[in-house]
Protein backbone atom coordinates (compact mmCIF):
# COMPACT_ATOMS: atom_id res chain seq x y z
CA UNK A 1 0.00 0.00 0.00
CA UNK A 2 2.97 2.11 0.27
CA UNK A 3 3.43 2.09 -3.42
CA UNK A 4 0.38 4.18 -4.33
CA UNK A 5 0.42 6.45 -1.73
CA UNK A 6 3.94 7.81 -2.77
CA UNK A 7 2.22 7.80 -6.34
CA UNK A 8 -0.81 9.58 -5.31
CA UNK A 9 2.10 11.83 -3.36
CA UNK A 10 4.45 12.10 -6.25
CA UNK A 11 1.51 13.29 -8.06
CA UNK A 12 0.28 15.57 -6.08
CA UNK A 13 3.84 17.17 -5.62
CA UNK A 14 4.14 17.48 -9.63
CA UNK A 15 0.55 18.63 -9.80
CA UNK A 16 1.08 21.22 -7.43
CA UNK A 17 4.68 21.88 -8.89
CA UNK A 18 2.93 22.18 -12.37
CA UNK A 19 0.87 24.80 -11.08
CA UNK A 20 3.54 26.78 -9.40
CA UNK A 21 5.29 26.95 -12.76
CA UNK A 22 2.31 27.70 -14.75
CA UNK A 23 0.96 30.56 -12.31
CA UNK A 24 4.60 32.51 -12.25
CA UNK A 25 4.82 33.04 -15.92
CA UNK A 26 1.41 34.11 -15.41
CA UNK A 27 1.62 36.51 -13.18
CA UNK A 28 5.56 37.70 -14.89
CA UNK A 29 3.56 37.95 -17.79
CA UNK A 30 1.11 40.61 -17.05
CA UNK A 31 4.10 42.87 -15.03
CA UNK A 32 5.51 42.46 -18.99
CA UNK A 33 3.10 43.71 -20.89
CA UNK A 34 2.40 46.67 -18.27
CA UNK A 35 5.82 48.03 -18.65
CA UNK A 36 5.29 46.86 -22.36
CA UNK A 37 2.22 49.48 -22.54
CA UNK A 38 3.59 51.96 -19.80
CA UNK A 39 6.56 52.60 -22.71
CA UNK A 40 4.25 52.71 -25.48
CA UNK A 41 1.96 55.41 -23.63
CA UNK A 42 5.46 57.41 -22.87
CA UNK A 43 6.71 57.03 -26.60
CA UNK A 44 3.24 58.34 -27.56
CA UNK A 45 3.07 60.96 -25.55
CA UNK A 46 6.77 61.76 -26.57
CA UNK A 47 5.42 61.90 -30.08
CA UNK A 48 2.47 63.79 -29.59
CA UNK A 49 4.50 66.57 -27.38
CA UNK A 50 6.97 66.43 -30.82
CA UNK A 51 4.08 67.16 -33.12
CA UNK A 52 2.77 69.57 -31.11
CA UNK A 53 5.78 71.69 -31.04
CA UNK A 54 6.63 71.01 -34.88
CA UNK A 55 2.60 72.87 -35.48
CA UNK A 56 3.77 75.09 -33.43
CA UNK A 57 6.82 75.84 -35.62
CA UNK A 58 5.26 75.32 -38.34
CA UNK A 59 2.92 78.09 -37.87
CA UNK A 60 5.46 80.59 -37.17
CA UNK A 61 7.58 80.05 -39.81
CA UNK A 62 4.07 80.38 -42.09
CA UNK A 63 3.32 83.42 -40.67
CA UNK A 64 6.91 84.66 -41.35
CA UNK A 65 7.17 83.78 -44.56
CA UNK A 66 3.48 85.42 -45.47
CA UNK A 67 5.02 88.77 -43.84
CA UNK A 68 8.55 88.30 -45.73
CA UNK A 69 6.62 87.87 -49.10
CA UNK A 70 5.43 90.89 -48.32
CA UNK A 71 8.21 92.60 -47.35
CA UNK A 72 10.07 91.13 -50.62
CA UNK A 73 6.77 92.55 -52.50
CA UNK A 74 7.25 96.30 -51.28
CA UNK A 75 11.10 95.75 -51.71
CA UNK A 76 10.35 95.13 -55.10
CA UNK A 77 7.44 97.71 -55.78
CA UNK A 78 9.85 100.36 -54.94
CA UNK A 79 12.77 99.47 -56.49
CA UNK A 80 10.87 98.90 -59.68
CA UNK A 81 9.19 102.62 -58.56
CA UNK A 82 12.92 104.04 -58.48
CA UNK A 83 13.94 102.51 -61.96
CA UNK A 84 10.83 104.81 -63.77
CA UNK A 85 11.94 107.27 -61.64
CA UNK A 86 15.81 107.35 -62.99
CA UNK A 87 14.83 106.32 -66.18
CA UNK A 88 11.90 109.03 -66.68
CA UNK A 89 14.73 111.54 -65.04
CA UNK A 90 17.31 110.13 -67.56
CA UNK A 91 14.82 111.12 -70.51
CA UNK A 92 14.55 114.43 -69.14
CA UNK A 93 18.36 115.20 -68.80
CA UNK A 94 18.50 113.43 -72.34
CA UNK A 95 16.00 116.92 -73.62
CA UNK A 96 17.93 118.89 -71.74
CA UNK A 97 21.00 118.50 -73.40
CA UNK A 98 19.31 118.29 -76.66
CA UNK A 99 17.98 121.70 -75.84
CA UNK A 100 20.83 123.30 -74.24
CA UNK A 101 22.87 121.86 -77.51
CA UNK A 102 20.09 123.67 -79.78
CA UNK A 103 20.12 127.08 -77.96
CA UNK A 104 24.39 126.67 -77.94
CA UNK A 105 24.05 126.40 -81.84
CA UNK A 106 21.41 129.60 -81.91
CA UNK A 107 23.44 131.51 -79.54
CA UNK A 108 26.44 131.14 -82.24
CA UNK A 109 24.40 132.02 -84.79
CA UNK A 110 25.22 135.90 -85.78
CA UNK A 111 22.83 136.94 -87.84
CA UNK A 112 20.36 137.22 -84.72
CA UNK A 113 19.82 140.88 -83.49
CA UNK A 114 21.50 141.46 -80.21
CA UNK A 115 18.34 141.46 -77.93
CA UNK A 116 17.48 137.56 -79.72
CA UNK A 117 21.11 136.75 -78.78
CA UNK A 118 20.99 138.02 -74.86
CA UNK A 119 17.57 136.43 -74.30
CA UNK A 120 18.92 132.91 -76.28
CA UNK A 121 21.97 133.51 -73.57
CA UNK A 122 19.70 133.87 -70.34
CA UNK A 123 17.60 130.61 -71.93
CA UNK A 124 20.66 128.84 -71.85
CA UNK A 125 22.05 129.65 -68.69
CA UNK A 126 18.61 128.72 -66.99
CA UNK A 127 19.05 125.36 -69.25
CA UNK A 128 21.87 124.64 -67.74
CA UNK A 129 20.41 125.44 -63.97
CA UNK A 130 17.64 122.98 -64.87
CA UNK A 131 20.12 120.53 -66.22
CA UNK A 132 22.35 120.40 -63.46
CA UNK A 133 19.12 120.45 -60.86
CA UNK A 134 17.95 117.64 -63.19
CA UNK A 135 21.83 115.48 -62.73
CA UNK A 136 21.44 115.91 -59.35
CA UNK A 137 18.07 114.52 -58.62
CA UNK A 138 18.93 111.79 -61.48
CA UNK A 139 22.23 111.07 -59.27
CA UNK A 140 19.54 111.23 -55.48
CA UNK A 141 17.48 108.78 -57.50
CA UNK A 142 20.26 106.08 -58.55
CA UNK A 143 21.63 106.31 -54.98
CA UNK A 144 18.35 105.28 -53.73
CA UNK A 145 17.76 102.87 -56.79
CA UNK A 146 21.06 100.96 -55.56
CA UNK A 147 19.85 101.20 -51.91
CA UNK A 148 16.87 99.97 -52.90
CA UNK A 149 18.66 96.83 -55.30
CA UNK A 150 20.55 95.83 -51.84
CA UNK A 151 17.56 96.09 -49.62
CA UNK A 152 15.39 93.60 -52.37
CA UNK A 153 18.71 91.22 -51.88
CA UNK A 154 18.61 91.41 -47.95
CA UNK A 155 14.56 90.08 -48.48
CA UNK A 156 15.06 87.48 -50.67
CA UNK A 157 17.57 86.17 -48.77
CA UNK A 158 15.48 86.43 -45.55
CA UNK A 159 12.86 84.70 -47.80
CA UNK A 160 15.44 81.83 -48.88
CA UNK A 161 15.99 81.02 -45.20
CA UNK A 162 12.54 80.92 -44.36
CA UNK A 163 12.12 78.49 -47.47
CA UNK A 164 14.68 76.47 -46.69
CA UNK A 165 13.43 76.34 -43.09
CA UNK A 166 10.08 75.09 -44.31
CA UNK A 167 11.84 72.60 -46.37
CA UNK A 168 13.21 71.64 -43.14
CA UNK A 169 10.28 71.17 -41.59
CA UNK A 170 8.75 69.49 -44.49
CA UNK A 171 11.49 66.30 -44.12
CA UNK A 172 11.02 66.26 -40.35
CA UNK A 173 7.63 65.30 -41.14
CA UNK A 174 7.49 63.27 -43.53
CA UNK A 175 6.41 59.60 -42.98
CA UNK A 176 9.66 57.65 -42.08
CA UNK A 177 10.28 54.58 -43.48
CA UNK A 178 9.50 51.56 -41.21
Amino acid sequence: MAGPFIYVVSLVVVLIGGLFVARVPAQQQPATHQAELLTEVRLLRQSIEALAGTGARVQIVFGRLQLQEQRTATAARRLDDLRNAVSGISMRAAEMGDRIKDLEDFSEDSRRKPEQLEALRQELAMARREQSRIETERARLMGEESEAAGILNQEQGRWSDLNRQLEELERALAPKPQ
